[in-house]
């Protein structure tokens, strides 16, 4: 199993974004790119948390916990966990509809739907907690990752 540390990350994906394999090599456009790496490099203090909302719909439905922004002017919106201070997981890429609430998303597992930012699903597994898969070594940001994905035994102090 592969246990992630900063420097593995830097030097398998980026120092900044990590980029699940769906997206390899990164296929965004240059001005989206960017945004994405202005938003690893802003820190925490910006970022815009969404909980329990709705992914799925029936007994399949499934909850997702993350950080979300829009692009201004550019209707392109990322969903992501934030690894470290300067370090974003993207687990997802889309665009809003009608409204900002309302969105199609395509997921860093394959899959593409659309979800309400208003829908609230209390119960039910997570979605899409570490699509890179393995441990990390280090203590991140993201209270989910930490709980489901951190390596104790290697915990750094």
């Amino acid at each position: 199993m592969a246990v992630h540390t900063l420097e593995s990350l830097a030097q398998k994906y980026n120092s900044e974004v990590v980029v699940p394999p769906i997206w390899q090599p990164p296929r965004f456009e240059r001005a989206d790119w960017m945004w994405i790496k202005s938003i690893a490099q802003s820190g925490p203090d910006q970022d815009d948390r969404i909980q329990n909302v709705k992914v799925g719909s029936g007994e399949a439905a499934r909850r997702l916990t993350c950080m979300h922004r829009t692009q201004p002017r550019r209707n392109f919106a990322v969903f992501y966990r934030r690894l470290a201070f300067d370090m974003v997981l993207v687990i997802g890429i889309g665009s809003h509809n009608a409204s900002n609430k309302q969105y199609t998303v395509q997921w860093a597992d394959g899959c593409k739907n659309r979800i309400s930012l208003a829908a609230k699903k209390e119960t039910g597994p997570f979605y899409l907690v570490n699509p890179i898969g393995g441990l990390f070594a280090f203590e991140t940001l993201d209270a989910l990752l930490n709980q489901e994905c951190l390596s104790l035994p290697m915990r750094i102090q």
